[in-house]
């Protein structure tokens, strides 16, 4: 027999406790969290931090919840007693709107379990009140939010004539006087609001397809809409929405003609995301760029890690590694992301023009001597989310899986489009371009992909993937 007895609320996932209780003349024991037993009882969430408060009688505290990072909860009283409130807010919910209360007390010592997507308060019953909870997920303050302990559509009936209190007595914190109401809960939207910059290039594109099946919100803006070097017109923008987020997909990528052009590559590569990002952390908005496999030299032969210090090649890369600096010094919440050889439906890419060459000839020639891994712009903008979405501000790596030469990437491609010519080897030697590349510049996104919880999809994989989109989209 468990520890735990599990007694339904008629509310979904949401659940008291009751534990066992061992005692005699000296005293008592119980478990109060036990990972196998919960497990055994279907309760498998994972704790991460422990609060701890004391009140005096009549402080009601509530009723709160976070925007994002919603937080589980096992509550119980350590002395003294609470009427404690869960409402469920998780919309699409059978019960949405609907809530359950209970006493909570030292001396019953029910345990209340309330899962993510509620919202949660009490109310002390006694002085010298304690009441502990473990969370399953951490506080983060800016995404803080409550809805009003009193709202009539929600109908608590805190039992303030029983235990001697009433409207006048109770205590509550300046915030909770004004929390929002139920209705303005439900019609007011209450996530992500981001700014796409650059939304015309590859990654722009997917982030606006996985934020239209996420139903996240965004304003997608490009050079023809929203100069993102005229820092008074960005400020003007940000200053009439309420975005939460910046994700900066723009960049000046023409590697070769850089090199002629150095300080439009600069503007836009290094001092514009400095700026922005001083921007968003004035407004204290999250901001995401992107910089580039090509921040090194390749001489170290074994995949780059967040650690390796930058050795620039070229006037395009020296710009995205003076970028990432400029904006990890701002010390803000910035991600940045350093991606490797991207491709998607959107726009001119290496694999777009490998099968464009392919037509109509019987031979073609690709270098062999650069390593890195191809990467799927719809698979970039989708694991960018989830690590932006973990608060874990910094610079990291993030590329498909794998690594490949430019021969062993057109190689794939070719074969899986059928076509019948000859590729031959190259060098890099063999062609004129202005800018140097490494030989080898694969990176490790071993650091991402502990904080997402789970590997990018291998690059083979990702190809296929994209064949696939392209068909969708008649473009083979």
């Amino acid at each position: 027999m468990g520890k735990f007895k599990k007694i339904e609320t008629g509310i979904s996932d949401l659940f008291i406790l009751e534990p066992t209780v061992f005692g005699d003349e000296r005293g008592f024991f119980l478990e109060t969290y036990s990972e196998r037993e919960f497990s055994d009882i279907g309760i498998k969430d994972i704790f991460v931090q422990d609060n701890h408060s004391k009140s005096k009688k009549g402080v009601l505290r509530g009723l709160h919840f976070q925007t994002k990072h919603s937080q589980g909860k096992l509550v119980r009283v350590t002395s003294g007693a609470v009427w404690d409130v869960a409402v469920d807010i998780r919309k699409g919910s059978p019960t949405y709107g609907k809530h359950f209360a209970l006493e909570l007390s030292s001396t019953n010592k029910k345990i209340f379990f309330i899962p993510p997507g509620f919202a949660h308060g009490f109310l002390t019953l006694e002085d010298n009140t304690e009441f502990q909870y473990k969370c399953t997920d951490l506080y983060y303050p800016e995404y803080d939010s409550g809805i009003l302990w009193n709202d009539e559509d929600i109908a608590v009936e805190w039992p303030f004539s029983k235990y001697d209190l009433s409207l006048d007595s109770i205590s509550l914190s300046d915030k909770d006087k004004v929390q929002q109401s139920f209705k303005e809960y439900t019609e007011k939207y209450q996530g992500e609001y981001v700014l796409i910059t650059g939304a015309n290039g590859q990654l722009g594109h997917d982030f606006q397809k996985l934020f239209d099946n996420l139903n996240v919100k965004y304003m997608a803006t490009d050079y023809n809409n929203l100069d993102i070097t005229n820092e008074t017109k960005v400020r003007e923008l940000i200053s009439q929405e309420n975005f939460t987020q910046l994700i900066n997909c723009a960049a000046y990528n023409n590697v070769d003609k850089a090199e002629e052009e150095k300080e439009k590559c600069f503007q836009l590569n290094a001092y514009t995301p400095e700026t922005l990002a001083k921007i968003c952390k004035e407004k204290n908005i999250i901001f995401t760029t992107y910089s580039t496999d090509f921040v090194f030299n390749g001489e170290k032969n074994s995949p780059y890690t967040e650690e390796d210090k930058t050795t620039p090649l070229s006037v395009y890369s020296e710009a995205k590694s003076l970028g990432e600096k400029l904006v990890l010094g701002v010390n803000g919440k910035n991600f940045v992301i350093r991606t490797s050889w991207v491709f998607g439906i959107a726009n001119n890419n290496f694999n777009k023009q490998v099968i464009n060459w392919s037509k109509g000839k019987d031979t073609l020639k690709i270098v062999d001597d650069q390593t890195s891994v191809p990467t799927y712009s719809k698979d970039l903008a989708e694991y960018s989310w989830a690590l932006i979405q973990s608060d874990k501000f910094g610079l990291y790596n993030l590329s498909n899986e794998g690594e490949a030469s430019k021969f062993d990437q057109a190689q794939y491609l070719l074969k899986k489009i059928g076509w019948k010519g000859t590729l031959t080897r190259g060098k890099s030697s063999d062609f004129i371009l202005p800018a140097k590349r490494a030989e080898y510049s694969k990176l490790s996104s071993e650091k991402a992909e502990k904080v997402i919880g789970k590997r990018m999809p291998y690059w083979k994989n990702a190809i296929d993937r994209f064949l696939e989109e392209m068909k969708e989209e008649g473009e083979i």
